[in-house]
């Protein structure tokens, strides 16, 4: 049973692309009051954004997270006063674990349908401009699926971006550039 006092609302996003995913948690970071609990990458290759706040801010962040996700959502789940005991099961990862910088002006997530159209897009990205890469991840627990994150100047890494789509061609799953992402993701944008 809920407890009477306002548990706080539970939010959950299932995303089936992970950069579409770290798009999801920046939009919402930035126009929502909502504390993001965990925005990861999960087997199958899909991203999951779990979510806790007020019940009206929860509302407005799942509005949010359901239009910024489009066709890439797989399911959303919103409990408003979620019971006390479901509480433990819900991951809390944001830790302040990850990379660190005084000043990240823009970032991009690249993701491939295989390992080595990844580190071809990574190498043509860091080639053609002054980028940052910050995550990598191959294939392990995302279902052959590779990925990496990338910061720097908004021209920099829009180029670095463009050259790892040109590369990657028909192996591109998805590529999002988040230009000042939200100071709430920075350092925390792939876990």
């Amino acid at each position: 049973m809920a407890e009477a006092d306002g548990s706080p609302a539970l939010g959950v996003l299932e995303l089936e692309h992970i950069a579409r995913g770290v798009l999801v948690a920046d939009a919402i970071c930035k126009r929502t009051e909502i504390e993001i609990l965990a925005s990861r990458p999960i087997s199958g290759g899909k991203h999951l954004l779990y979510l806790r706040g007020g019940v009206a801010e929860m509302e407005e962040a799942m509005d949010v997270g359901v239009a910024v996700a489009g066709d890439s959502l797989i399911d959303s789940l919103f409990l408003p006063m979620a019971d006390a005991q479901l509480w433990p099961a819900v991951p809390d990862s944001v830790d302040g674990a990850g990379w660190k910088s005084d000043i990240i002006l823009s970032a991009a997530v690249v993701e491939t349908s295989s390992i080595c159209a990844l580190l071809a897009a990574m190498d043509a990205a860091c080639k053609v401009a002054e980028v940052v890469v910050r995550d990598v991840r191959l294939g392990v627990g995302i279902m052959g699926k590779a990925f990496f994150t990338m910061t720097g100047e908004l021209d920099d890494v829009q180029a670095a971006a463009d050259a790892a789509r040109d590369c990657a061609q028909d192996r591109l799953l998805a590529l999002e550039v988040i230009p000042a992402p939200a100071n709430e993701i920075v350092g925390l944008l792939i876990q």
